[in-house]
């Protein structure tokens, strides 16, 4: 199996190539397709972009309907510093402004069992969790870590990363966390004031990756939005998007590839070249007529799982979580349905008095207590569940507007989770094969990025290299892998 660098080929463009250009189909106009588009363009070969929506980006999703410059990223909001392929294109290649996205403020509040502290007035013993007495007194992280230690200590040994892999991708985090020595009254405990709920019942080692790298300790956004960043990608492919293409169908021949699209009008149409690439979450394949795939690249497309996320917006006449409370950034956590208010410091005009914040952010089966209200249903009940921990939020309340990923047809999800038996073996290595002249790049082909813009890259880069070198059927590693 081949190694590459993704990083150098998106900083120096794939390397020169003997092999004839050929005509490139991009389906999706997220950032792994606009990514592996760019790349092969630079690289000489013709592409075509067919996107669904009216928009690029996929799941980077700003909503501009705000006053001012006002906005909310129902998707991606902030990105890791360590993310290097992310933060190249945003600094080095588009140049696009950014600011730190922090998590943490201590005067932000935790809302559990009826009881509103802030969290820098927070101990366990204010709170009724009935912790047994060897946990009693002990903060939650501090009993996470403890549990977390052996594997910490394992990671950071040569071949570590492997070892887990191999030893634990049979575990759920559920199942590791009542392997230790926890209690359910601190998985109890632990599981909403951590965020953790959600996750319990998936991939304890892609859990734990995320954990280990401390993907939200250092977070920038963009100032314009998100969306600037796909939208940076318009000048240099503006010619060969096509938007409003609802792919229907994808034919493979021994020498190339015909693709059948719907236009906003409802009439069909066609094109053809000589390779495919697929960068739409692959639930949404579903939908498609794809000729030529095998009974284990459909298997395997059929059982990649989606999450499930929403978020709700809400916009105040003031910033009262500012003027009132001094909190201008990080996370409240509750065991309300509303679950998680985020004070985002994106999206916020500082020449208005107005501002917005994220009055729910939940996953999984917090975020499906929400999927089946009314959009007035939601903003109403979400209201109710804020004003127990800011009051101020009735009478400064002027709109709210909410996005549910699981709803959306073009998503099908807030992005693929890990469940266990799925991060090695056939399965992992089937997420990314190509078959024949139809190429698979997008966020579930990465193990140790789903769900982030990092992963999309990575799986653009190694599918553009593998396509412009010649590669047949195989898809290179990359080396930080």
């Amino acid at each position: 199996m081949q190694t590459i660098d993704s990083l150098k080929i998106l900083q120096e463009g794939l390397p020169s190539s003997s092999a004839a250009p050929r005509h490139i189909i991009v389906i999706g106009a997220g950032m792994a397709g606009l990514t592996a588009a760019l790349l092969l363009q630079e690289a000489g070969h013709t592409v075509t972009i067919l996107e669904a929506q009216n928009r690029l980006g996929g799941r980077v999703y700003t909503y501009h309907g705000f006053p001012g410059k006002m906005y909310g990223e129902f998707g991606a909001m902030r990105f890791p510093k360590q993310h290097k392929l992310a933060q190249h294109l945003i600094h080095e290649r588009f140049k696009l402004a950014t600011r730190p996205f922090p998590m943490f403020d201590e005067d932000t509040f935790i809302y559990v069992n009826g009881t509103r502290l802030r969290r820098s007035e927070f101990h366990p013993d204010k709170v009724d969790f009935n912790l047994p007495a060897h946990e009693k007194g002990r903060l939650p992280d501090e009993l996470l870590k403890a549990v977390m230690q052996p594997l910490i200590d394992k990671i950071d040994e040569p071949g570590g990363w492997d070892y887990l892999v191999n030893r634990y991708d049979s575990y759920s985090l559920i199942d590791f966390l009542r392997e230790s020595s926890l209690s359910d009254a601190a998985l109890a405990m632990i599981g909403p004031l951590l965020n953790l709920e959600g996750r319990f019942h998936f991939s304890l080692v892609e859990w734990f990756s995320h954990y280990y790298e401390n993907v939200f300790g250092d977070l920038v956004f963009i100032e314009e939005g998100a969306d600037a960043l796909p939208n940076a990608f318009v000048p240099h492919l503006q010619s060969c998007i096509r938007l409003g293409a609802i792919v229907q169908e994808i034919q493979q021949s021994e020498t190339g590839v015909t693709v059948t699209f719907k236009d906003p009008a409802g009439y069909s149409q066609t094109v053809s070249g000589d390779e495919c690439i697929l960068t739409v979450p692959f639930n949404l394949l579903r939908h498609m007529e794809i000729g030529g795939l095998d009974v284990n690249k459909w298997y395997t497309i059929r059982n990649v799982y989606y999450g499930r996320a929403h978020k709700i917006f809400m916009q105040f006449s003031e910033r009262w979580w500012e003027t009132k409370y001094n909190i201008s950034h990080g996370v409240t956590v509750t065991d309300l349905a509303i679950r998680n208010v985020v004070y985002t410091p994106a999206g916020q005009d500082p020449g208005y008095s107005k501002g917005v914040i994220i009055a729910s952010y939940a996953w999984e089966q917090d975020s499906m207590a929400y999927s089946m209200l009314s959009e007035q249903e939601r903003i109403g009940q979400a209201l109710q569940d804020l004003c127990k921990i800011h009051p101020e939020a009735r009478h400064t309340f002027e709109f709210g507007i909410s996005h549910d990923w699981s709803l959306d047809q073009y998503a099908g999800g807030i992005g693929p989770l890990f469940r266990p038996h799925e991060m090695s073996g056939r399965f992992y290595d089937n997420n990314g094969r190509p078959v024949n002249l139809i190429w698979f790049a997008n966020d579930a082909c990465d193990r140790r990025h789903r769900r982030w813009i990092e992963a999309a890259l990575v799986a653009a880069v190694k599918n553009a290299f593998a396509l412009h070198t010649g590669l047949r059927n195989e898809v290179p590693l990359d080396i930080h892998e």
